[in-house]
């Protein structure tokens, strides 16, 4: 799924639609972004695509290359640390 496959709607349509809104995200498996008047967003996703995103998340951050990439990351942050401290 890609980020064109996102429908986007007001609050208020989303809170008039809500019972469509969430038959339709289930059974074709999309997501919708509800905007508030204020610019805020949110996504309403399936709990089964929730599922599968936290799932891919543990497994990938339990993977070697992602401890290796948090490791690079510290070393950078902490360089940049200390150099901006002298």
């Amino acid at each position: 799924m890609s980020a064109i496959d996102f429908e986007t709607m007001s609050l208020q349509e989303a809170r008039e639609n809500l019972d469509f809104l969430v038959k339709f995200v289930v059974q074709n498996k999309r997501r919708v972004e509800i905007a508030t008047s204020d610019g805020e967003h949110c996504v309403l996703i399936s709990k089964a695509d929730l599922d599968s995103l936290e799932k891919a998340i543990t497994i990938l951050s339990d993977s070697d290359s992602f401890k290796d990439v948090c490791s690079s990351l510290n070393q950078l942050v902490a360089a940049t640390s200390s150099s901006a401290m002298a």
